[in-house]
């Protein structure tokens, strides 16, 4: 293994500098206005196929695997159909963002200036935004409700069955769909050759570029490794995989043409230490390949994934930071028949984390109370580096989630993570397992208080009477949870019939089980399981908040409800609002194994999850076993942006700071040590948030590194006390600082930003804050 190389290539990704590429854009333009005659999906896959047979390819130095997303390193292409007002909008100021800057050549402006006439009107924000009602208008106004993605970008959030794909081969799944075509004239199936067509050829494009950069290299070794490169990619998925390596590069080269069909993000890996398995100890018995000859061919893939990008609107990148495309790999867990899962490549894939230092792929490991201590101890050391991975997920507490649902045994238990924290079974679900439109709390409470009105906007939307006491304060929570989750749900269904045409996607639906055998893209319920969640951000505030209220104005009648109010109002900065105040303070509040607190922010999550068995996805009985809504806790970084719209709360938190993260305590209110807090979360209904509960920890990196036994010992309990979820910064706060007033030295800084990583110089200063005001724990 040449780790030079490795370290060379990994250099190149720490210091890449994200632009913005139109090629994708100019050839899908191109094909769309020669198929307009045609449907939507076929012209989608027409456009597909063109891009693949005319876009720039090229060969990363060093690399060992090939496929590019757009002409270069770390460009973001544009995806005119989904959206392009705001592309417009902004290309004079993609360089001057405060965080997630692209830069942008002026050749590339025009480029965009050029097409933008054709799509204007056409595309799916366009559609979106025509079909809005009223309602959700006024909601999106008050900051309570955030489309985000969902109502200008793909979908994402998937997880091919890359072990049909790797046993099959394309020209199988083609041979599939004529057969299917034969009998039903179906545009769905003419898509679906089309796009495998076109990523075949894809590959002999690679194969021929490698073969004439070979000719050119004078470096034996290297001129060795392009040939057999070219051979790989000359026969690739075109049959099954025979080798670890060529495996490698399907998985990889899958994961490529995922991005190129839409600009969703959460393209994920899945169980790669599971499928991969098979074709590793095959060519390890015979002596094809070595430990060290895998360990470098994983090294370069995770590495290569950081060669890709998406840019986002400005105003949607506040929720997003750090240029995520929560590409989540997972090793160890349970095997469908319950058995122990950790393997050999379990542990060379966290060796590779070691060798990458990146922030992709989004790396997680699934764990039991029995898990290997072995493979703890190998998860933990990984985690004292202070890179955010792995994040580490409950097997006991995921499974039964998912069992709830009526997933089967056996899928629940092969179960993975998707994007963020998101769970779903793996080549079996539809899209978006979580973040559906994202509901402010936060703010659902400051309006509630004010009687239905926002004191920023003067927005009314329902009103209630005062309060009386605490179990009428409660009614009303239930009330406006309910109104505006109601709307919330609205919006939802006007994003998933607008995304069931802009975003049919045969390539990405052909990977899944049952879409080739119902004929349907995923978005019209061609997949064995169709599960959503929205994104809810603030229990942990809103808890507090309610339980500050209970005892101060109703049962200590230490203060008025009028009294508190004007204190928000005045954001505690008075004399009295000090005074009420520190009262707030002597609170306790949500992570400190508190029982009356913790149990608030209880019924907080019972409230929401009442009412989702009133609510349907757009898939119901038109294909999926299962269709429903569920629960989640992931919300990236909008937790930051959504704390800007939200006033002073009565848990003593000020105007415009962060909502609290996930499930995970509001920053620095939990102060009894990290023991308390899992005892906190573990009196939550972990087990019924099935699409991924998300608790975020900071610990001091000394304390993990000189008591890495006791670490081990708190994940081993924290998965016994039915926490879902772990992830953990282990980094100090000296070093934030410093990264903070000197950037250009601190560009290998990885943090765990949410349910993801990201370079911490590349996230805004809001962001930056909100990592540092979390707690340092010790073990």
């Amino acid at each position: 293994m040449d780790k030079n190389r490795i370290e060379r290539l990994r250099y190149k990704m720490e210091k890449r500098k994200a632009s913005i590429c139109s090629q994708r854009a100019i050839l899908y333009t191109e094909s769309f206005k020669e198929s307009e005659e045609d449907s939507y999906i076929l012209r989608k896959a027409k456009a597909f196929k063109h891009t693949l047979e005319n876009m720039s390819i090229y060969i990363e130095n060093d690399s060992l695997i090939f496929g590019n997303q757009a002409s270069r390193n770390f460009a973001a292409p544009i995806f005119p159909e989904f959206s392009i007002q705001w592309v417009i909008d902004e290309l004079d100021e993609f360089e001057k963002r405060e965080g997630d800057i692209f830069y942008i050549d002026e050749k590339t402006k025009d480029d965009l200036r050029s097409i933008y006439p054709y799509w204007k009107g056409k595309t799916h924000e366009d559609r979106v935004n025509q079909n809005l009602s009223q309602e959700i208008r006024l909601a999106e106004k008050q900051g309570v409700i955030h489309r985000g993605g969902i109502s200008m970008s793909g979908d994402g959030h998937i997880v091919p069955d890359h072990e049909m794909a790797l046993q099959m081969g394309f020209n199988q799944l083609i041979d599939i769909a004529r057969s299917h075509l034969d009998q039903d004239e179906n545009d769905y199936y003419k898509s679906v050759i089309l796009c495998l067509e076109g990523a075949l050829n894809f590959f002999k494009r690679y194969g021929k570029l490698l073969k004439q950069e070979a000719d050119k290299e004078a470096d034996i070794k290297r001129k060795e490794e392009l040939l057999k490169m070219s051979q790989i990619a000359f026969d690739l998925l075109k049959q099954p995989c025979k080798s670890f390596y060529e495996a490698v590069e399907a998985v990889y080269m899958i994961h490529i043409l995922q991005m190129i069909e839409s600009n969703g993000h959460s393209f994920c890996f899945g169980r790669f230490d599971q499928y991969m398995y098979p074709y590793y100890i095959h060519d390890i018995e015979q002596g094809i390949l070595t430990k060290e000859d895998a360990l470098e061919l994983v090294t370069h893939m995770f590495i290569m994934l950081s060669s890709n990008n998406k840019v986002r609107p400005y105003g949607h990148t506040r929720f997003s930071q750090g240029y995520p495309l929560y590409s989540n790999l997972v090793v160890g867990g349970l095997k469908p028949d319950g058995s122990e899962g950790v393997n050999d490549l379990s542990y060379l894939c966290i060796d590779a984390m070691h060798l990458c230092s990146l922030a992709e792929p989004n790396f997680s490991a699934r764990y039991h109370s029995n898990s290997p201590r072995e493979f703890l101890k190998a998860c933990s050391k990984l985690i004292a580096t202070g890179c955010g991975m792995p994040s580490m997920f409950n097997d006991e507490v995921a499974i039964q989630g998912l069992l709830d649902l009526g997933i089967d045994k056996e899928d629940a238990y092969d179960y993975c993570p998707i994007g963020c924290v998101e769970t779903g079974v793996p080549g079996k679900y539809g899209h978006r397992a979580t973040g559906m439109t994202y509901v402010n709390w936060g703010k659902v409470l400051e309006i509630m208080l004010h009687d239905g009105c926002d004191p920023n906007s003067g927005i009314s939307m329902m009103h209630t009477s005062q309060a009386r006491n605490y179990e009428e304060l409660w009614d009303q929570w239930k009330q406006y949870l309910k109104f505006y989750s109601d709307i919330s749900v609205a919006c939802d269904k006007v994003c998933d019939e607008s995304l069931e045409i802009f975003d049919a996607d045969p390539f990405a639906s052909c990977l899944i089980q049952d879409s080739l055998s119902l004929g349907k893209t995923l978005k019209s319920g061609g997949c064995r399981y169709d599960v959503i969640s929205q994104s809810n951000i603030g229990p942990s505030v809103v808890g507090n908040s309610l339980y500050t209220i209970k005892k101060l104005v109703f049962e200590e009648e230490k203060i008025t409800m009028d009294e508190l109010l004007k204190a928000m109002e005045e954001n505690y900065e008075s004399i009295d609002g000090a005074r009420i105040l520190k009262m707030i303070h002597q609170l306790p509040k949500f992570g400190n194994d508190e029982d009356e607190v913790d149990h608030i922010v209880k019924d907080v999550f019972d409230s929401y999850l009442e009412l989702l068995p009133d609510y349907e996805t757009l898939r119901k009985n038109k294909g999926p076993k299962v269709s429903c809504y569920t629960m989640s806790t992931s919300n990236i970084t909008s937790y930051v942006p959504n704390g800007f719209v939200v006033g002073a709360t009565p848990d003593g938190r000020k105007k415009g700071t962060p909502l609290n993260e996930g499930c995970s305590p509001t920053q620095g209110t939990d102060v009894n040590g990290p023991t308390a807090v899992i005892n906190s979360v573990s009196k939550l209904p972990n087990e019924k948030v099935a699409a991924g509960q998300l608790l975020n920890m900071r610990f001091t990196p000394q304390s993990i590194q000189e008591n890495m036994e006791s670490f081990i010992d708190f994940l081993i309990v924290s998965a016994r006390k039915g926490i879902y979820h772990n992830q953990f910064n282990v980094i100090d706060t000296s070093v934030l600082r410093d990264a903070q007033i000197h950037p250009e030295q601190y560009t290998n800084l990885i943090v765990r930003v949410a349910g993801y990583c990201a370079q911490f110089v590349s996230l805004m200063p809001q962001a930056q804050e909100a990592i540092i005001a979390r707690t340092e724990n010790t073990i």
